[in-house]
């Protein structure tokens, strides 16, 4: 059975091969299939298929498949593509459900010559981060720059168990799948892809918390999964901002951070920014689909496709 490649580095277009810009985001309670086209400079939609799934199909698992149901499941998948008239779909790429599969930035004052030891230092660190042994995880890594004089690595992984689960419904469908991803490197692409120079901050909410890429030219300097109750997550943000204020800028630099990109109602885009706001001192440029330069009707539900539409702007890498 073809497995799915785990793709840490897909904004090198040196290496990573020319992707579909056909795209699917999986979340537990939504389905979004998106096929993009350019045009004038900007992106659109040319098919758009947004669906509800039924209660508990998908629960999202680092650990445990996540699929209650898998002929269920490939039928919705077939539905979304029908209702985005992808029915001949073959390729595409697609990002898991949060907490599904997982990423992180890691950092490492003094580094091993040996790429053996490079390599055994990772893994340790993978490890001890995602909580499982490394026979039992499908992981892809790609150094970074360093940040601060700290060499950096970003990791991307997903459980065996889980990755194999969503190999057989897609192969079962006959769908060739490029790369899969957790969902908010599929939203941190439409930041990755600007390449400014500043610093940008992606906010990306789910029913257990919320995440926060962090975007420095076309890499990213930190990625942070928190998993709290919802009276506390503007506390957790703050105490994340004032982490990077201390610890991620340079010293005596400006706070360059001046763009926010957040995936989630009017209301949690309002209550973050005046954190954003109140933890930097800074007034921040809330960012919408125009913005990043996607063409769509502002009633699309832009928060439920952001993470497949900015994988499919990979076609163009």
């Amino acid at each position: 059975m073809p497995q799915i490649p785990i793709l840490s580095s897909m904004w090198n277009s040196l290496t990573a091969p020319k992707l579909p810009r056909t795209s699917l985001a999986i979340s537990e309670t939504h389905l979004a299939m998106v096929e993009l086209r350019q045009r004038g400079g900007n992106f659109e939609p040319r098919h758009l298929g947004v669906s509800r799934l039924p209660a508990g199909l998908v629960r999202a698992s680092f650990t445990e498949p996540n699929i209650a149901d898998e002929a269920a499941f490939a039928e919705q998948l077939s539905k979304t593509a029908t209702q985005a008239n992808l029915n001949r779909l073959r390729r595409l790429t697609v990002a898991l459900p949060e907490g599904s599969a997982r990423s992180l930035v890691l950092s490492f004052d003094h580094v091993p010559h040996s790429r053996a030891e490079i390599t055994q230092m990772i893994e340790w660190k993978i490890e001890r981060s995602f909580g499982g042994k490394i026979s039992d995880l499908r992981v892809d890594y790609k150094r970074l720059k360093p940040l601060n004089g700290r060499a950096q690595w970003l990791v991307t992984g997903a459980h065996r168990q889980v990755a194999e689960q969503y190999d057989r419904i897609f192969n079962e469908l006959g769908w060739q799948v490029g790369v899969v991803v957790p969902q908010h490197l599929g939203e941190a692409q439409w930041l990755l892809r600007a390449g400014l120079a500043e610093d940008q901050v992606l906010v990306s909410f789910n029913e257990r918390g919320f995440v926060v890429v962090i975007v420095r030219g076309a890499e990213p300097i930190l990625v942070r999964e928190i998993t709290c109750a919802p009276e506390e997550r503007e506390d957790e943000f703050h105490r994340l901002m004032v982490f990077y204020r201390d610890r991620l800028l340079p010293e005596n630099s400006p706070v360059p951070l001046n763009r926010l990109l957040a995936i989630g109602t009017a209301e949690e885009q309002k209550r973050f920014r005046n954190t954003l706001e109140a933890a930097l001192e800074v007034r921040p440029r809330t960012l919408d689909p125009q913005q990043l330069g996607l063409n769509v009707d502002p009633n699309a539900p832009f928060n439920r496709f952001a993470a497949a539409a900015g994988l499919a702007t990979l076609g163009w890498n």
